[in-house]
């Protein structure tokens, strides 16, 4: 193919994308495109950020496209059958008329339609913008959004604004500046349109193509939006401040829900508090006279202090390892009481001091201080409530032997003890390091 004098000028071997950033849109930029290198990895750096210029011409193709769809239109409007109720109205004839040419959905093509009409009728400057390639197409559409159902003078006023400024924006930024000169030029007509929109909230959901889907609150009033979003944002942060490792993002996700299905805010949080990330390990303890019941759930903690361990940063870690274990105790609770109580009407012993049957349990459940690295005869021990007298009870599930220095270890700032199955407990230090002690015999 010859090409023109003018162009066959700037397409020499020397400069074959050079220059062609400014180049303006249209057949002869098509041309320019099209010829030369056969292959993109041949091209500098600076070459291919040249390629830039494709996406005016981009902008330029969508235009005409855009001019085409508004043309036709207007030609079904004429000697359309609008008030005939046995047939579509002509808006609605050439809304699926451009659907099945473009191979779109409904609603595609009726926003296309909408956008081709304002174009080429209320928007003449975007529509220029974009044929020249000033704008892309998302600029545009950000026009036509926001100065919808304006009064025309406001209306032109805002578009010659945004023109000014919109192609050294992004869309998103385009976007900002000028909702805020709409509710300055037109406060009214622009509550309106959020009246309007509010009346038309909905909930929606779609399907992903990972198997996953969406869920989504679609125009709320602003106030009603941002206050949902900060309570749940609250409520994640709480969490955070608790110690879990997760993100701000997963446990606005994992919250969010919880509430939907009708969990008050606190009982969200507290289950939450109670789960361990990523664990789905059940806490299903065999009778605590098997052999097995013990070592099993030691190895159950060392894994899933070891997951929290490789979850969190080292100096989130002491939190994260402490309220793991605390959740672990808690997860047992109703089934360590149960199998602790027995027969009995009443959960543990009247009083502080331990019966002497219950003493000699516990001291040859361990024959030393459960204090990792102490040797200590458990007999020359104090007889510790793990958990501190009332509330805690006076049994073999919260008993176990402490000497005297250990048990002041034990009430030091950073240290913590869970007894989560009777004579099975867990240390953690104020570094983030856990020690699980085991019972001589169960």
């Amino acid at each position: 193919m010859a090409l023109p004098v003018e162009i066959a000028e700037i397409v020499g071997e020397a400069r074959e994308w050079e220059g062609r950033g400014w180049f303006p849109p249209g057949p002869q930029l098509a041309v320019c495109l099209s010829g030369g290198k056969e292959s993109l990895k041949d091209l500098t750096d600076g070459e291919l950020l040249e390629v830039a210029a494709a996406r005016r011409q981009t902008s330029w193709a969508q235009a005409r496209e855009l001019a085409a769809i508004a043309e036709l239109a207007g030609r079904r409007a004429v000697g359309g059958s609008e008030d005939d109720p046995r047939v579509l109205t002509s808006h609605e004839s050439v809304t699926d008329e451009v659907a099945a040419a473009l191979t779109v959905t409904g609603n595609a093509a009726a926003t296309l339609v909408r956008l081709a009409e304002r174009l080429a009728v209320e928007l003449p400057g975007t529509r220029e913008a974009l044929e020249a390639g000033r704008i892309d197409l998302a600029k545009a559409r950000v026009i036509c959004d926001v100065t919808e159902s304006l009064p025309a003078d406001a209306a032109e006023r805002l578009e010659t604004a945004a023109l000014e400024k919109a192609p050294a924006q992004t869309s998103g930024q385009l976007r900002r500046r000028i909702t805020r000169m709409a509710r300055h030029l037109a406060p009214e007509a622009v509550e309106e349109r959020k009246r309007d929109a509010v009346r038309g909230r909905r909930l929606e959901v779609w399907d992903n193509s990972s198997g996953t889907a969406n869920l989504a609150l679609c125009d709320l009033p602003l106030e009603d939006a941002h206050a949902v979003y900060n309570k749940i944002s609250a409520a994640a942060r709480g969490l955070k401040h608790e110690g879990d490792a997760r993100s701000l993002g997963i446990l606005r996700v994992e919250l969010a829900p919880r509430l939907l299905s009708g969990a008050e805010l606190p009982d969200a949080a507290r289950a939450l508090l109670v789960e361990e990330p990523g664990a789905a390990e059940e806490l299903s303890a065999p009778q605590v006279d098997d052999d097995v019941a013990v070592p099993a759930l030691a190895a159950m903690v060392e894994r899933r202090l070891a997951h929290v361990r490789a979850r969190v940063s080292l100096d989130a870690l002491p939190v994260a390892v402490r309220r793991a274990a605390q959740r672990i105790h808690d997860e047992l609770a109703e089934r360590r009481d149960a199998v602790c109580q027995g027969d009995d009407e009443e959960h543990g012993r009247p009083g502080y001091r331990p019966p002497a049957a219950l003493r000699r349990e516990v001291e040859e459940r361990h024959g030393t201080c459960v204090f990792p690295s102490c040797n200590q005869p458990s007999r020359r021990c104090d007889l510790d409530h793990t958990i501190s007298w009332r509330p805690g009870p006076t049994c073999r599930c919260n008993l176990a032997p402490l000497c005297r220095r250990h048990h002041r270890l034990k009430q030091s700032p950073g240290w913590s003890l869970f007894q989560i199955w009777p004579g099975l407990l867990i240390w953690t230090t104020p570094a983030g390091a856990w020690y699980i002690v085991r019972p001589d015999r169960t």
